[in-house]
């Protein structure tokens, strides 16, 4: 069987590797010239963390995320050989004493929606010592123990580099003009498949009417003087900060959400909020070095939960949002169950929508 993928970031190549270790022939196709490449899914903080999710999200957000952390991502980045970049041993949030009320209502609305209390701790300064000793400042915080992060730069390329090997055939630097069932037309060529899954996000405008972006900023810093292991939300009323550990003491921080299609360079106010609030959180931040800024657009739909569009021959999955690297395995797993068993079988049916093949002619 022949498919053709069209997208590269995160959702794409792990539709490809589903498709390839099914022992499907794989061609990939993305507008940009090369793999190493900026988009939404570069752009990303990696985190795993399916249960403060909750506090914004219902439960279709944590029930993918759930089981792409602790069954799905486990599975992918061992065949990926970067079981290194990718860890599940929980993360902290924290707030200011003044804010304490905000900790409160962020982890009443989670506990709540959790069937399973236990994932949801509260830690004294003794606990969160024994955690993470370089936050003992703090005197309280919430764990929750079965969150993580990866590294999304390195899984991205490890993707990359194991489709190359597995034969997957790119058209990169290829404008995609259409997407069609079995069919892609590129500004060079059109090429014909079994079936086309359509990943490409924002581009797909003309098949999900009410995709928009949403923008997010981050920033990348070296902090040799700080040792945390475990991402740490720190809560405020104004904005929220997220940092996610990296390799040799770096670490992404994020947090920016912005209804706007704008993707120039950070903002002065994002820089100075995210920054003065790592530097809250550690003063080991203030002698970090930043080692670069990013921007971009995640795809979203009107009710921030992903779809997934369907006739004979084109799966068509967008709306990710700021979930990409936490809920595209499952995602992906269910393109793949409905691609081999019908949609009857899908898992996440509540996400499928029947397209008329009419409306490609």
């Amino acid at each position: 069987m022949k498919a053709g993928v069209v997208g590269a970031g995160i959702l794409g190549r792990l539709m490809a590797f589903e498709l390839v270790n099914a022992a499907w022939s794989v061609a990939l196709f993305d507008q940009q010239a090369s793999m190493e490449m900026h988009n939404c899914s570069a752009v990303a903080a990696g985190l795993l963390t399916p249960m403060t999710e909750l506090e914004k999200c219902g439960e279709v957000i944590f029930d993918l995320g759930s089981v792409a952390l602790l069954h799905h991502w486990p599975n992918i980045v061992g065949a990926l050989d970067a079981t290194e970049y990718f860890q599940c041993r929980g993360s902290l949030v924290v707030s200011h004493p003044n804010d304490f009320s905000e900790l409160q209502r962020f982890t009443h609305i989670i506990r709540d929606k959790l069937q399973d209390k236990t994932q949801c701790q509260i830690l004294n300064q003794t606990e969160i010592l024994a955690l993470e000793p370089e936050l003992a400042k703090w005197g309280s915080a919430f764990y929750f123990t079965k969150e993580g992060c990866l590294d999304n730069t390195v899984i991205l390329e490890k993707l990359a580099h194991y489709l190359k090997n597995a034969s997957v055939q790119f058209y990169l630097g290829e404008k995609v003009l259409n997407v069609m069932p079995s069919k892609i037309i590129t500004q060079r060529d059109t090429y014909q498949f079994d079936v086309v899954f359509d990943c490409r996000g924002l581009s797909a405008k003309a098949i999900f009417s009410d995709l928009r972006g949403v923008r997010g900023e981050v920033i990348l810093l070296h902090a040799p003087d700080v040792n945390i292991t475990r991402p740490v939300r720190l809560l405020s009323p104004k904005h929220y900060l997220y940092i996610v550990p990296r390799k040799h003491h770096h670490y992404m921080l994020g947090a920016s959400e912005i209804e706007s299609e704008d993707e120039s360079n950070i903002s002065v106010r994002t820089a100075l909020e995210l920054l003065s609030s790592a530097c809250y959180l550690h003063s080991g931040f203030l002698e970090a070095r930043i080692i670069k800024t990013m921007t971009h657009l995640r795809p979203t739909l009107a009710n921030h939960l992903p779809k997934i569009k369907y006739t004979d021959g084109l799966v068509a999955i967008n709306g990710l949002y700021r979930h990409g690297f936490l809920v595209a395995p499952s995602l992906v797993k269910d393109a793949m169950q409905y691609i081999q068993h019908g949609v009857a079988s899908v898992i996440y049916s509540n996400l499928w929508e029947k397209i008329d093949a009419n409306n490609f002619i």
